[in-house]
């Protein structure tokens, strides 16, 4: 096994010129994930709290604190050791409560100059009520827009707040995760609605919303996950990230779940997300691989492409990408844990043991899959995401066709071998 180190070096040597030159930005995450419906018609989800729970693996390695409100079943709590005992119900009150601590801690750091970055995360039922406002299931009653906008936006200390939302019906009357259409006037009018209404008084806030229609397709039982938020997650931990610069901004996020889904056209339930960069700085990027000193790196060389995806030892898929052969690409993990790089049929073991070590993965070594294809009932699933290659040229071209200039096309390629 080797080592590519000139490569991520330069990506973290950036990002700390970056960050010298600007105030220090400190995260935080609150993610809220509840398997449960207020109504008597929504059935339970069964992958929320798996989602929940790898969102704080995501997220607790790049935060100063990362709050975790979810009730993990037997399999999760199995797969996350020591999990459980640092989470909170996902109430109200346990709510309230995590809001004021975290925005202490937030006005403590805007008080010695640093910029606070709130991660608010929400992964579960929601509704859309006879007067068309929006609100999502905690486990002792709907939280509505009203109050997302009342108790979670307007009061945040954070400079900067990203939220998440995986969820049908959601605060902003976004589908997803649910049993209602969406159809394209439909996702016009959310839009609109996102435009005009309470959003605009906010510029510090960014959204990342799945619209998605169908729970059936949304959750996919071959990686105990919601569809969107296993998307959202493979681009943040590096695989979104085109012009090499070790950050994922908002552009590029959107511009890779185009890709991952493209090839869904007759999948039930394909998402249609909502991406919007916040107004104060429509270049702000939702993860940093450089911030985070305690990750170890995966660097996928020029020449190797394809479809491909990372499990680690429980079989937990961490990552997965369709890569463009002209670029290399740098995708960050939790240490201490074993992984498997995979394509269709064949699989390469590598270890990441130490915070900052990269592993070339262009010198592992590659043998047939041990382990088979999980379900004849996901075939259509598993072979169409993630089936068209994502990079700099579906990136280009995806955004021209939006007539955007995206905020990545004006950084500099990082990631020259």
């Amino acid at each position: 096994m080797t080592s590519h180190r000139p490569l991520v070096l330069g990506v973290l040597l950036l990002a700390g010129t970056a960050a010298s030159a600007e105030p220090e930005q400190v995260h935080y995450a609150l993610i809220v994930a509840n398997n449960t419906g207020t109504e008597p018609s929504q059935a339970p989800l069964r992958y929320a709290d798996d989602d929940g729970a790898r969102y704080y693996e995501l997220f607790a390695p790049r935060s100063r604190e990362v709050v975790l409100l979810s009730v993990l079943d037997a399999e999760t709590q199995a797969l996350h050791p020591g999990l459980a005992a640092k989470t909170r119900p996902t109430t109200h009150p346990a709510l309230g409560a995590a809001l004021a601590r975290l925005n202490a801690r937030m006005a403590e750091d805007r008080a010695r100059g640093a910029v606070p970055v709130l991660t608010f995360v929400f992964v579960g039922h929601g509704k859309r009520g006879a007067a068309g406002e929006g609100a999502v299931s905690l486990l002792d009653g709907p939280l509505t827009r009203t109050e997302l906008y009342a108790r979670v936006i307007s009061p945040t200390q954070a400079s900067f707040l990203q939220l998440i939302v995986d969820a049908c019906d959601s605060y902003f009357f976004v589908n997803s995760r649910g049993a209602l259409p969406v159809g394209p006037a439909y996702a016009d009018a959310v839009k609109g609605l996102l435009g005009n209404r309470e959003l605009a008084r906010f510029p510090q806030v960014g959204v990342v919303l799945s619209t998605a229609s169908e729970q059936e397709s949304q959750e996919w039982s071959a990686i105990r996950s919601g569809v969107f938020s296993h998307m959202v997650r493979s681009a943040l931990s590096g695989a979104g990230d085109v012009n090499g610069d070790g950050k994922v901004d908002y552009a590029e996020l959107r511009a890779f779940v185009a890709a991952a889904s493209q090839g869904t056209d007759d999948v039930r339930g394909k998402p249609s997300v909502f991406i919007q960069p916040p107004a104060l700085n429509r270049a702000f990027a939702l993860t940093d691989l450089g911030e985070a000193t305690s990750l170890g790196y995966l660097m996928v060389p020029t020449g190797l492409a394809g479809r491909l995806w990372v499990e680690d030892a429980r079989g937990i898929r961490v990552v997965e990408l369709h890569k463009e052969r002209e670029r290399p690409l740098v995708v960050a993990l939790p240490v201490g844990r074993g992984y498997y790089l995979r394509t269709s049929g064949r699989e390469a073991p590598f270890a990441i043991t130490r915070a900052a070590e990269v592993v070339d993965a262009g010198g592992l070594g590659w043998h047939d899959a041990a382990v088979a294809a999980r379900g004849a009932a996901q075939d259509t699933m598993r072979d169409r995401l993630f089936s068209v290659p994502f990079g700099p040229r579906f990136y280009r071209g995806y955004m021209a066709s939006l007539g955007i200039t995206p905020p990545s096309d004006e950084a500099d390629a990082a990631l020259v071998p």
